[in-house]
């Protein structure tokens, strides 16, 4: 489904103060861009980028690899240089450096600056106060620590995103299996990926059949009580879609193992970037023990 233009979406309906959106209207778009989000991904996977071009097991292991360096680290400007490199390989490989920056501190760098502020008070942190806020001034170690972690979870998000925009779900899950991962763990996330897309679109329906049938908004607490009860039908069709779904897998003759058409091959552009990622690691905890003596 196209999600209508911004100046469709909100058509004044009698009984509706200044045209304003629905609850369901608004529902039914957020669940719209949910859809439309991982189709996004779909077609940012198959761009000729330079992440898109790995092999997918080593596209995984080497940006995993670089989450896990950027744990290690202690140094405020090294962090920041792999905060760089992720938006360096998010435009070599074809994806918008302001929608990736936007989507990592939406996802996980203002969550863990609200997270981390208190940790830079006076009551927390003893110290040199740079911000004088009373009881919660701010001190130069707290913020020294508070931007240590906000960078250190930004630039380890940054490299999950890239594996998740760069890489189709079918490959991820074919380098997940050629990795020695459970195949029941595979095999539950291949399915897991494909029905809550019907069930976002189930649910998408839902909300615009009662959109297409409501002249009104609604009190407060009549729009609980319909939320409610579909919460309760979702989630009866999902156990009896699982259900349905695994019975006709075993009726083909499923034996817990995910096959996949997909062949993986190395080639010297794989090799060649796997020592790259190599050393770089190496040489990033190298830098960040120097600077940090």
């Amino acid at each position: 489904m196209i999600p209508a233009a911004k100046h469709d979406i909100a058509p004044a309906i009698p009984g509706r103060r200044g045209g304003g959106r629905s609850f369901a209207r608004k529902a039914a778009d957020s669940l719209t861009h949910a859809v439309m989000e991982v189709l996004e991904n779909e077609e940012i996977a198959a761009r000729p980028g330079l992440l898109q071009g790995l092999d997918p097991r080593v596209k995984l292991l080497s940006l995993l690899l670089f989450a896990v360096t950027a744990s290690l680290v202690h140094t405020v400007a090294v962090l920041v240089g792999l905060v760089t490199l992720t938006l360096l390989l998010a435009a070599a490989s074809r994806v918008s450096a302001w929608a990736f920056a936007r989507k990592v501190w939406s996802s996980a760098g203002l969550l863990v600056l609200l997270l981390a502020l208190p940790s830079a008070t006076e009551l927390i942190t003893p110290g040199s106060v740079v911000v004088p806020l009373g009881p919660l001034s701010l001190t130069s170690a707290g913020l020294w620590g508070a931007a240590t972690l906000v960078a250190r979870v930004v630039a380890a998000a940054g490299f999950a995103l890239l594996v998740v925009w760069t890489m189709r779900w079918t490959d991820l899950l074919r380098a997940l299996s050629a990795m020695r991962l459970p195949g029941v763990v595979v095999a539950t996330l291949a399915m897991a990926q494909k029905q809550i897309i019907t069930l976002l679109r189930t649910v998408e329906q839902i909300h615009l059949a009662r959109e297409s049938r409501t002249l009104h908004r609604g009190t407060a607490a009549e729009n609980r009580f319909w939320v409610t009860g579909r919460i309760a039908f979702v989630l009866r069709k999902s156990l009896k879609t699982a259900d349905d779904v695994y019975d006709a897998m075993l009726s083909r003759g499923f034996d817990g193992s995910v096959r996949s058409i997909t062949r993986l091959r190395m080639g010297a552009k794989d090799y060649a970037w796997s020592c790259a990622a190599a050393a770089l690691c190496a040489a990033v905890i190298l830098i960040d023990r120097l600077v940090a003596m």
